[in-house]
């Protein structure tokens, strides 16, 4: 594998341009042009934000945009949230020593009216490009202006990425089907490696929480309530709803503990909380209170002690439950801990001004239980060489390899994961 750039004029025919003249070119005049007008298209001026200080002094523009054209599902791509994952993941520690910002800016007549949250990175020797966020972030997406010329603008910037961010493909995960960046690859004929849905709950049509709970069978409320009543024989039952501060910030590490252990006793490997760094995250979104990403951690108890917690991202009316985790200990499992503090948030949604619940990819059959409805969700790998495409073939196989592991046995799975715990 040469790692010679592969020129696809259908996705990308900037970059095809660019090569061809960089191939033809005699002198530095012919290169120096391409480049100046790669960073202006359709009435737009285009920059890559580089480093942490740049994207600092990026935060007023881009808190403006948000506030004017961000919608509720793009949650993960306000400035705080990402703030905080820089402060967290982009750290000089060795790890992912490749790792950099590479956001993408377009602005009109000085005003920033487009953003790309992007990052490079290296994997196996392979460059790519991908959403800031991850693995925290779950949903990819661009915040742009809703102007006439809107596709038009995302279609010249795909092109400046694939030209000039130098990647060797484009990491796209979890873009929802009602994003402009589904419209843009659905334009550009981009086809899925993985769908699935995110099941959410339309709470503005219930108003109250009877008329919520009138969805289910008089079987399923009957059990509901026996559930409640079994936990209370453990003792008094509270739910409490932190947003900021040290009380916030350990009742978010306690869940991250909790799903650790229940990982391990079910004797699965999730990559996202073997990173250390998810930790750190939470920690700086809740500890101080400081850029508030909209973390709220919803904490369910039986007298002192924790039964459940669920760890959510509000934005503009939209609630996500990005962590729902619970104790392990038998009288919580059996009295249906999980179920109850998932109830209780809605509750919590129905009192305050969340209009949607969102329970996110992937579609687990549970959480059809509590929503009314469901958006498409897709990943995306769009290789620009041919050791992209390696990448991506490599990256399918490991996919599936990954979802035939979750389906073999308990038993095997755990005796598999010592034997390569023995051999590290």
């Amino acid at each position: 594998m040469t790692g010679t750039r592969t020129i696809l004029t259908g996705l990308y025919p900037e970059r095809a341009a660019r090569t061809l003249r960089k191939r033809s070119a005699t002198d530095d005049t012919a290169q120096t042009t391409l480049e100046a007008a790669s960073h202006k298209a359709c009435g737009l001026d285009l920059e890559v934000v580089r480093d942490f200080a740049a994207f600092e002094a990026l935060e007023n523009d881009w808190n403006s945009l948000f506030e004017r054209a961000g919608q509720c599902h793009q949650l993960f791509q306000i400035y705080n949230w990402n703030w905080h994952w820089c402060q967290s993941y982009l750290v000089p520690d060795g790890t992912d020593s490749d790792l950099k910002l590479s956001v993408v800016v377009g602005r009109r007549d000085g005003r920033v009216v487009m953003i790309w949250p992007l990052i490079t990175n290296r994997h196996m020797g392979v460059g790519y490009i991908c959403w800031m966020g991850a693995p925290v972030s779950q949903y990819s997406d661009v915040i742009i202006e809703d102007a006439p010329e809107k596709m038009d603008w995302m279609n010249a910037s795909w092109r400046f990425i694939c030209a000039d961010l130098a990647g060797d493909m484009v990491c796209i995960p979890k873009v929802r089907e009602d994003s402009v960046l589904w419209a843009l690859l659905q334009q550009l004929g981009v086809r899925p490696d993985q769908e699935t849905e995110a099941p959410y709950a339309d709470l503005a049509k219930a108003g109250t929480y009877d008329v919520y709970a009138s969805r289910f069978s008089s079987r399923q409320r009957k059990n509901r309530r026996r559930q409640r009543r079994r936990l209370s024989e453990h003792g008094e039952i509270s739910f409490e709803v932190l947003k900021k501060g040290p009380a916030a910030a350990a009742a978010a590490q306690q869940a991250i503990d909790m799903k650790r252990l229940w990982l391990e006793k079910q004797a699965l490997v999730s990559k996202a909380f073997s990173d250390r760094r998810i930790d750190a995250f939470f920690s700086s979104a809740l500890a101080s209170g400081e850029r508030p990403a909209g973390c709220e951690v919803g904490v369910l108890k039986v007298g002192d002690e924790t039964a459940a917690i669920e760890i959510g991202v509000a934005c503009k009316g939209r609630l996500a439950s990005h962590i729902c985790v619970y104790s392990l200990d038998q009288k919580f499992v059996q009295s249906g801990a999980g179920g109850i503090v998932t109830d209780d948030t809605i509750r919590h949604c129905l009192d305050g001004d969340i209009d949607t619940f969102d329970l996110m990819a992937p579609a687990d059959p549970y959480k059809y239980q509590w929503t009314d409805a469901a958006v498409k969700v897709c990943d995306y790998a769009v290789p620009l060489t041919s050791r992209g495409h390696a990448y991506a073939a490599l990256g399918a196989c490991t996919y599936a390899a990954k979802a035939a592991f979750e389906t073999v046995p308990q038993r095997l799975r755990r005796a598999f994961l010592n034997i390569i715990g023995r051999k590290r």
